[in-house]
């Protein structure tokens, strides 16, 4: 797919900028052409834009949201990129400031494309540069989706105690795979919390799973639509979506402390938060499993999300790197100002699937 729309204006604009460097308005030019796909990759491809609520800030606008009586404590937000997320058990007032932080990107080519007027490597740059934030992006998002769901709520006035918000079915024929069991008891601790499953994000494993389901566990109907399209896309009306960083390898996936790779690792006491594995996935630096053990799903209701918020104060902006020039390079560097935060984390919910049996 073509990123660029006039292809011929933007050829001429990359031959003009390697001939006249000190032409500034050209230089400007460029950055907004490679600025606006490179934003469009980044919204539609970004996970944590489909999942939290993007929501543009007004210039000098808070990030504050009010703590509504449908809301409950505790509430996640993260410092800045990398950072271990905060959770907000008590409270001082009666609305919670969302911090915000800013995630960069760059792109660069050697200047005799541009003076060739290689569209596809400017492309192809743009793509490599796109991804990057949608990485950070994604990184972001997850750093609260885990601790949110492994974390239970200690009560608070006269708000009971919770456990964290987990499922997994403990023995039997139903587990150790992806099964219509376990996501039938999502389900029901969805309703419990008076929330409705309406998404579940599973790894490539998962999905596997489902295209290995018997006579047994689905009809002959079924199994031919899941021949078919190589897996379903729904199941008990709860719509389901392929994510290659969960599962057995997947850099989200809450490993054991002995991993080397991954985010997300048990302390010293085999927990991560609240959630205890009973035989916790071993992988390498590389993410290659060493020892196969738990890997985790993630179910939300995304009925009308406005517990999942991600507050944009500027977006993507794109700059040429003058600089670059006289290395016989062309470049563009730009950064966005976002912060995410879960609101209420009962509108989520964690299936366990114990991969070891």
């Amino acid at each position: 797919m073509n990123l660029i729309k006039n292809p011929e204006q933007f050829k001429e604009l990359l031959k003009a900028t390697a001939e006249h460097n000190d032409n500034a308005e050209i230089r400007k030019a460029v950055a907004q052409a490679i600025q606006v796909p490179i934003l469009q990759l980044v919204r539609d491809a970004s996970l944590a834009r489909q999942l939290f609520a993007v929501q543009p800030l007004d210039p000098g606008a808070q990030a504050s949201y009010p703590l509504a009586d449908d809301f409950d404590v505790p509430v996640f937000v993260l410092p800045k990129v990398g950072a271990v997320p905060r959770n907000f058990v008590e409270l001082a007032g009666e609305e919670i400031v969302v911090p915000t932080f800013r995630l960069g990107t760059s792109c660069e080519w050697a200047l005799r494309y541009a003076r060739e007027g290689r569209i596809d490597i400017a492309e192809r740059c743009m793509r490599n540069a796109a991804r990057a934030i949608i990485d950070y992006e994604e990184q972001s998002a997850w750093r609260l989706l885990a601790p949110a769901a492994t974390s239970a709520f200690p009560g608070k006035g006269q708000l009971p105690p919770r456990p964290a918000p987990i499922v997994e079915i403990g023995g039997g024929p139903a587990a150790g795979f992806l099964s219509k069991e376990l996501i039938n008891q999502m389900i029901v601790k969805m309703k419990r919390n008076r929330r409705t499953l309406t998404d579940l994000y599973v790894s490539p494993e998962d999905m596997a799973d489902q295209r290995e389901w018997s006579e047994s566990q689905v009809d002959e109907t079924t199994r031919r639509e899941i021949f078919i399209s190589g897996g379903m896309s729904e199941i008990f009306n709860v719509r389901m979506h392929e994510v290659h960083q969960l599962g057995l390898s997947g850099i989200y996936n809450i490993n054991a402390a002995a991993s080397t790779g991954g985010i997300f690792r048990t302390g010293a006491g085999g927990s991560f938060n609240d959630y205890t594995p009973t035989n916790a996935n071993v992988v390498d630096a590389d993410l290659n499993v060493t020892s196969p053990g738990e890997t985790q799903i993630y179910g939300f209701d995304l009925t009308s999300n406005d517990s999942l918020v991600m507050p944009i104060r500027e977006e993507l902006r794109m700059f040429d790197d003058p600089n670059l020039h006289r290395e016989q390079m062309q470049g563009f560097y730009g950064w966005e100002e976002i912060g995410v935060a879960v609101l209420d984390p009962r509108m989520m919910v964690m299936g366990v699937i114990n991969r070891a049996l």
